[in-house]
């Protein structure tokens, strides 16, 4: 018997209502594939959780390698000699392939300054032909997956967990993760592989472990003999008839849907004929052009030549609502993210595109939904515990069912599916293949896009084979097999297509310009052209603007400003938001007042600084600590803390008063020339936190949360480490900047922070913060800041009202946002008309 490298042992875990798992025990042991099969809902993906570190069960014990799992922490689990592949996968898409890589590494292993040649090292042995500087948000999804695996490969586990490994991968892909689970194992990895696909766990698995409701229902060895109806009977517990429903005999030539010529990015001229009571089938290598083809159908994907008609009536195809009106209707392949509203009921889900049926005098009779939306559960199997069930919480099954449902009730034409059982258990694909056939019938007809040859030879009665973006062979009658299939795109690898070619020299410009990492540059122009403008407006009206005492004016109005700036970029970059920071420099101001007051001795000035920065220490303290671990949302808990601050402030000096150290505010002051020193003192800070953002390892793992909080925590990032260390940063800066603000007004005024909070929060994000998080610049937050002093400066010397500025810093402030975050759909449109040029330029002058 070989070592067992994994044991679970009585393993329990509830949520709410829910007994994810009960009592379960199994092992994996050194060189074999153990696969674990169970219908969705069955605790299949709580095990890998319990597993891998990243939930705790509520009793039972984890061992690894013969070390017991202590605690729910993914890094621990890591060090033992366990690694997970993910089902929605751990990757960080903002980020480049080798920032993903490096992630998953101990820190100190790898030298940032050398992590993209060491990622282009790692990525070798696998012949995947990605470039570590690519950004994973621009793979595919089967080269997605593929890195996921690479990375947790990088630590040469003992063993791996394998969730749903395949549910992103066309045939080649499976090919290639077949050979590398096999090499693993002859290497000793014992190898936990969860799959919905039967064929793989037949071709690949030693001994296989049912799970049903949570409980354990056997494992038994692989043989030659297990057949896929032996693996569904014992998963579900009763025999099934045949997985895929009968074809009918002969399809009526009655066109329904009619695509003649459809191109755009990733597909070629496409033309085909769907006829009623049809089922039609996309197939072809992954990223060869099907999905964007179906999905341009329903207008869901750009098209730039082509037409698409629906019972004889033209589809505009620019927008998916407009498709719809004409009888089109899309399911797309991402179920959480374009498929479901997963806040919402189960009931809602179901019938919001019919909600008008229900309406009775204006309203919308609950009674009526209600009734309907039962028909619906009844009729397509959908099993919730009750109607306003979130539909979050269903199995992926019972999601695809309800969506199918909705679908299916829309009263479309022609509907589109794009991978219609990606993540479902086998019970519930034979569910969803009787529904779709069902409810097909004769009205209608259905296109099907999926990665699964078996599937479409299953459920079609024709199929396209796509390669390089067009379509190359057509299957129809009895040549619809999984061979044929298969063979017909690995035949036709080598055709061409026009759309694909190399992209001309202004889209390469284009694309090195405002792509990926580049965009750093664009907030510094932007906030460069505003304060030219605006700087060169004031020369010209006031010939007092460019004195040296009213620029060094600014500069030192610029200090406090800039540091509560970067700041707010520290909690920004994690997600989160700060607005106690002007009440915090308030408090700073007034704490001043007493312990780096007037003529007090140096020494007593000194320990006066150190308890402010204490202050602050235990403010940010306080507020990481209350939104991390008491779940208390940041907005309130700060807005909560700038009323305990500034109310403090307030009781220790109602009214101004109290001189501050003309020694302190004389160093805040310093001059090194006509210039502040505090200019130059934070032109370097800016610099080397940009450094640490940048070139760092807690940099990248600070953007890393802020992007995808989860995948950093799946890669040991802690979270509540970087979340606790944002607000205790900025709750420093923020003291910080109070000296420098009590410099200039000499007492201890209580409210005179109060202005900063949202300034704050408008220079972070002209500077090129994003709210969404992860996205940011030090230097960019005090160009921000000093366009603000500008501002001020200018609307103050040429007699404006204050309105007028408050008006245009908001102003400034959504342009930038509207700026930064368009870039990415401002690039696709770009490019899109420059690929639409070359395509359609040679067909005019082909014409002419």
């Amino acid at each position: 018997m070989s070592e067992i490298v994994l044991s679970m042992r009585d393993v329990s875990k509830t949520y709410p209502g829910v007994k994810a798992l009960d009592g379960f025990s199994f092992d994996c042991r050194a060189g074999e594939v153990h696969a674990i099969l169970g219908e969705n809902g069955s605790g299949k993906s709580t095990l890998m959780k319990i597993a891998s570190g990243a939930i705790a069960p509520n009793g039972g014990t984890v061992e690894i390698a013969g070390r017991m799992l202590e605690r729910a922490d993914p890094r621990q689990a890591l060090s033992y000699g366990l690694a997970t592949v993910y089902q929605d996968d751990s990757l960080v898409r903002e980020l480049t392939v080798a920032q993903n890589l490096y992630l998953a590494t101990a820190p100190g292993e790898v030298p940032y300054r050398a992590m993209t040649a060491w990622a282009e090292e790692k990525l070798a042995p696998f012949g995947l032909g990605i470039a570590p500087k690519s950004l994973v948000g621009d793979l595919t999804p089967a080269h997605r997956q593929f890195v996921e695996i690479v990375k947790a490969l990088l630590s040469r586990p003992r063993v791996l967990l394998l969730d749903e490994p395949t549910s992103t991968l066309d045939h080649d892909g499976v090919v290639h993760l077949s050979r590398i689970v096999r090499e693993l194992a002859a290497e000793g990895t014992g190898i936990v592989y969860v799959s919905h696909r039967l064929p793989e766990i037949l071709d690949l698995a030693d001994r296989v472990t049912i799970l049903r409701d949570g409980v354990h229902e056997g494992t038994f060895e692989v043989t030659s003999d297990t057949s896929e109806h032996e693996l569904v009977s014992r998963m579900i517990g009763r025999d099934v008839e045949s997985e895929y429903p009968a074809k009918p005999g002969t399809i009526v030539h009655d066109p329904v849907l009619v695509v003649n010529g459809l191109s755009g990015h990733g597909f070629d001229d496409i033309s085909f004929v769907a006829h009623r009571g049809e089922i039609v089938g996309f197939a072809g290598a992954e990223g060869n052009g099907q999905r964007e083809a179906l999905r341009a159908i329903a207008g869901l994907h750009p098209s730039h030549a082509g037409t698409v008609t629906c019972l004889g009536r033209a589809v505009d195809v620019t927008e998916p609502r407009h498709a719809l009106r004409s009888g089109v209707l899309c399911l797309s392949a991402d179920r959480a993210g374009e498929s479901i509203f997963p806040d919402l009921g189960v009931r809602k889900n179901m019938t919001l595109p019919r909600l008008r049926d229900f309406v009775r005098r204006g309203l919308v009779s609950s009674r009526d939904e209600q009734r309907r939306a039962e028909e619906m559960r009844d009729e397509f199997g959908v099993v919730a515990a009750t109607l306003e069930t979130p539909v979050s919480g269903l199995s992926g099954g019972n999601q695809q069912k309800a969506v199918l449902a909705r679908s299916f009730r829309a009263e479309a034409d022609a509907v589109l599916i794009d991978e219609p059982t990606q993540g479902v258990d086998a019970g519930a694909r034979h569910d969803i293949y009787q529904a779709i056939r069902a409810n097909l019938g004769k009205s209608g007809t259905l296109v099907i896009n999926s990665s699964d040859a078996q599937e479409l030879a299953g459920i079609c009665d024709r199929v396209l084979v796509f390669s390089r973006g067009r379509i190359v062979s057509e299957l129809t009658g009895k040549e619809v097999t999984e061979e044929n299939i298969v063979s017909g795109f690995l035949r036709a690898r080598d055709a061409k297509q026009a759309s694909e070619e190399a992209p001309g020299a202004l889209s390469q410009v284009f694309r090195t310009l405002i792509s990926g990492s580049n965009i750093w540059w664009v907030p510094l122009v932007f906030l460069a052209l505003l304060t030219l403008i605006v700087g060169g407006y004031a020369a010209i009206e006031s010939k007092v603007f460019l004195r040296t005492v009213n620029i060094r004016y600014i500069l030192l109005a610029t200090a406090p400003a800039a540091l509560a700036a970067m700041a707010q970029l520290h909690v920004l970059l994690v997600r989160g938001l700060d607005v106690s920071v002007g009440s915090m420099m308030s408090l700073t101001v007034v704490a001043a007042s007493y312990m780096i007051a007037f003529q007090m001795p140096i020494p007593m000035q000194i320990l006066g600084v150190l308890a402010c920065l204490g202050i602050g220490l235990v403010v940010g303290l306080i507020n990481g600590s209350l939104i991390r671990f008491a779940n208390i949302n940041a907005v309130i808990t700060t807005i909560a803390m700038l009323s305990v601050l500034q109310g403090a402030a307030l009781l220790a000096r109602p009214i101004p008063g109290g001189m501050i150290s003309q020694e302190f505010t004389g160093l805040m002051k310093e001059r090194i020339g006509f210039l502040p020193a505090s200019i130059f003192v934070l032109v370097a800070v800016a610099i080397a936190l940009d450094f640490w953002l940048h070139r760092t390892r807690s940099g990248l793992e600070a953007k890393a949360v802020g992007f995808r909080e989860v995948a950093a925590q799946r890669n040991g990032v802690r979270v509540n480490l970087v979340h606790v260390r944002a607000y205790v940063f900025a709750a420093l800066m923020a003291t910080v900047a109070g000296f420098f603000l009590g410099s200039e007004v000499g007492v201890g005024a209580p409210t005179v922070g109060a202005n900063y909070a949202l300034t704050s929060i408008a220079a972070a994000v002209l500077g090129g913060a994003a709210l969404s998080g992860g996205r940011g610049s030090f230097v960019g937050a005090l160009f921000g800041a000093l366009f603000f002093a500008l501002m001020v400066n200018v609307i103050t010397l040429l007699g404006l009202s204050t309105a007028f500025g408050i008006i245009a810093g908001g102003v400034m402030t959504l342009l930038a946002i509207f700026l930064y975050s368009g870039l990415g759909e401002l690039e696709a449109l770009l490019l899109s008309a420059m690929r639409r040029r070359r395509v359609v330029a040679p067909a005019e002058k082909r014409a002419a």
